[in-house]
């Protein structure tokens, strides 16, 4: 039977997650993470589809998206990820999937919550142990947050300060640096898995008035960072 198509909502921020076949580490190599970063800049410039945040690991990516209409997104999604896997098949003369299965996708809600999400992704490579500072990893968004990275932006910053309801660059860029401090100072290793399998995070009264777009019948509730996040479960 044919999949059943995404059910994707208009102007809605998204914290995609795609694993490589098998859990396997086939972004091992910075070849395979620079060109999947450079799919990921032509993605965003052909595809109405506005990055957020990202990070490329050994194993998987997250991305951070807003989305402006559903066929915009699903096409650019297929766009990257089928170029990915096409690219790596033939660097290797492989034949099998490059990705395990489909992407999974949750619907975050703007404000603090996505504010909660970037650390989550932009902490992931410190978490696994393999860098102390997420500066130390340079396949995600970090120097394009400290503008460190001025060429081939990947991040549309006006967007991401939007969803944030912050007032300017200089204000995310206050907050970031002062948030990312605090918490590296008490690193958590436990993943936050709802961040990646959840349908929707976000308040109560977001999740209730939204429920009924997002399919959700009811909620489980987590404590995330001192602040309730209530997850929106099938």
């Amino acid at each position: 039977m044919p999949r059943k198509p995404r059910s994707w909502i208009d102007d809605s921020c998204y914290h995609i997650t795609h694993r490589c076949n098998n859990k396997m580490f086939l972004f091992k190599y910075d070849k395979y993470k620079n060109f999947y970063k450079r799919q990921l800049f032509k993605m965003k410039n052909r595809y109405k589809v506005d990055v957020l945040d990202y990070i490329i690991t050994s194993n998987h990516v997250h991305l951070l998206v807003k989305i402006k209409n559903s066929t915009e997104i699903s096409e650019g999604l297929r766009f990257l990820h089928g170029r990915m896997g096409q690219w790596y098949n033939s660097q290797t003369k492989c034949s099998g999937a490059f990705w395990s299965d489909r992407f999974h996708a949750t619907r975050i809600q703007s404000g603090r919550h996505l504010g909660a999400c970037l650390f989550y992704i932009d902490l992931n490579m410190v978490r696994a142990g393999v860098v102390e500072h997420p500066s130390g990893w340079e396949y995600g968004s970090f120097n394009e947050f400290i503008e460190k990275t001025q060429r081939c932006c990947i991040v549309n910053k006006a967007e991401l300060i939007k969803s944030l309801d912050m007032n300017d660059f200089n204000d995310f860029k206050k907050w970031y640096l002062a948030t990312l401090n605090d918490k590296l100072k008490d690193i958590v290793t436990s993943k936050k898995t709802f961040w990646s399998k959840a349908v929707a995070v976000g308040d109560r009264d977001w999740l209730n008035k939204e429920a009924g777009k997002m399919g959700v019948k009811r909620f489980k509730v987590f404590d995330a960072d001192k602040d309730q996040c209530f997850i929106g479960k099938i």
